[in-house]
């Protein structure tokens, strides 16, 4: 693990790039208290961001509890920022264990403030409302065409700690009725970072 906190709040996104754990609790549409579960998050830059053209690539990676076959302890770290030799990285296989519950991953296109791109059936749409504020727009089609959204309100407080709150949208079908627009669930995650660096298990292409 390293000491590299050469982030920098005048570059969008960049508070975010480091190595997280946390949890999300989720709640019925009633404020009912349904469960909580345990992640990790690796944010890298996939391209450095250019100050001058204010362009970059950055990339998500999340695992669900304990997923991934590391914790940080003995494991060779990668620079999030620089992307030196990403490449080599990047055509290793994820340490993904047997018994995973989900991955999340998206690979983001960043335009000055704001954010583009995805993975699949997920479209993600974000933006920088302030230094330490973040929106994103999260679009998922579902194998019956219909379209669930998630929204989330991203706060980083400070370096270490990364709060999203936001509700899950979309058709809700409740005794025959359909509801469009109707809030599904509501998530509540709270983050805090181990590394301003990530491992490198967890720097791995969109399958």
């Amino acid at each position: 693990m390293t000491a590299n906190c050469a982030f920098d709040y005048a570059i969008p996104f960049d508070i975010m790039v480091g190595y997280w754990v946390g949890t999300a609790s989720i709640y019925s549409p009633k404020g009912v208290y349904l469960l909580s579960t345990k992640s990790y998050v690796s944010v890298f830059w996939r391209e450095p961001y250019d100050t001058k053209k204010k362009k970059g690539k950055i990339n998500f990676r999340e695992s669900a509890e304990d997923e991934f076959a590391l914790t940080g302890a003995g494991s060779a770290f990668f620079d999030s920022r620089r992307g030196k030799g990403i490449g080599k990285i990047l055509g290793k296989k994820a340490a993904i264990s047997a018994g995973a519950l989900r991955t999340l991953a998206f690979d983001l296109d960043v335009d000055g403030m704001h954010c583009d791109g995805g993975a699949g059936s997920v479209h993600v749409d974000g933006r920088q409302t302030r230094p330490d504020a973040y929106q994103m727009h999260v679009k998922k089609k579902e194998d019956n065409g219909d379209f669930h959204h998630i929204y989330n309100s991203h706060h980083l407080p400070s370096p270490d700690d990364w709060h999203i709150i936001g509700p899950i949208v979309g058709p809700i079908k409740e005794k025959g009725k359909v509801t469009e627009g109707a809030v599904g669930l509501a998530v509540v995650q709270y983050f805090r970072r181990i590394s301003y660096d990530v491992p490198e298990e967890s720097i791995y292409p969109l399958r």
